[in-house]
């Protein structure tokens, strides 16, 4: 594996759930941690490519995976002491 350790599950949801997405470049190593990370949540459903350049892809996560990133950062936050008030909003929102 390329680059090990540059990126986790919840970093590439956290930036799929950005307004601009993720991008991933047509340089991208094919095996790096990067690439499978996408492609598990591709198969999971949790993220799905939306556009594409001369430069790479772009994805943003679907529901699925905007709840699943919600439920990463009130693990990190709770066990952070830090308030998780807005990201259980955010959730209810989400299952409305």
């Amino acid at each position: 594996m390329g680059k090990a350790g540059l990126y986790n599950e919840e970093k590439v949801l956290y930036f799929a759930n950005q307004k601009q997405g993720l991008h991933v470049s047509i340089t991208e190593p094919e095996h790096s941690d990067l690439t499978e990370i996408v492609e598990s949540l591709k198969e999971q459903q949790m993220i799905k490519r939306v556009e594409h350049d001369d430069s790479g892809f772009y994805y943003h996560t679907t529901t699925a995976g905007e709840r699943r990133l919600i439920h990463l950062q009130i693990k990190w936050r709770k066990r952070n002491g830090k308030s998780v008030k807005e990201h259980k909003k955010r959730l209810s929102e989400l299952d409305e």
